[in-house]
């Protein structure tokens, strides 16, 4: 027997009828949920396997990773008695009568390239240098800013400048920052393809 049942629109369905269209109902949205549930694993996945490889094949810059850094030479130095005179680094800026590289880190050393502000042909000699390039730098140690620590074990803000020979402890502490003479520079440039 079919009964008759109301249904809150006011329209009468069978309750036959009532039935397979909750089990079509039910069916579609299983499919659906399915559907949808294999999009997002596939999504994921694709996502995923993207960025792996983009990660593998992601170009590293000019100066490869492996390259030494300031801290390196430091522990050169330390092992050795000799600090590297051949970097390869970023230019900053120039202050004063100096000119400021520095590493992949972001330790700095600083290079002097004139003698007074009146050197026009020191001045000549780095015009090319370009903010956050990269440079092949050469020079000749002469020195070092060292940031002294007081009594209490407080980090002096300014540092003092020391010529060679000077003391180890201090040339290998982290807050060094090394004094060179400008010698040469070379840009460094990469024959790689940007997309």
């Amino acid at each position: 027997m079919n009964s008759l049942h109301q249904t809150g629109n006011g329209s009468k369905q069978s309750g036959n009828e009532g039935k397979q269209g909750n089990l079509f109902f039910d069916s579609s949205l299983q499919s659906e949920c399915v559907f949808r549930s294999f999009l997002i694993c596939f999504c994921l996945f694709f996502f995923t396997s993207s960025l792996i490889s983009e990660t593998d094949a992601k170009y590293s810059g000019p100066i490869a990773r492996s390259e030494k850094r300031i801290l390196d030479g430091k522990l050169e130095f330390e092992k050795t008695g000799n600090f590297p005179l051949e970097w390869k680094l970023y230019f900053k800026a120039k202050q004063g009568d100096f000119v400021v590289f520095y590493d992949l880190n972001g330790d700095e050393i600083h290079f002097r390239y004139r003698r007074n502000k009146f050197d026009l042909d020191a001045e000549f000699f780095v015009k090319d240098l370009f903010v956050g390039n990269p440079y092949r730098v050469k020079g000749e140690w002469i020195g070092y800013y060292y940031y002294s620590v007081d009594e209490r074990g407080k980090r002096s803000s300014l540092p003092t400048p020391k010529k060679l020979p000077g003391e180890k402890k201090e040339i290998i502490d982290k807050q060094t920052i090394p004094i060179f003479q400008l010698r040469e520079y070379v840009e460094i440039r990469t024959d790689d393809l940007l997309y």
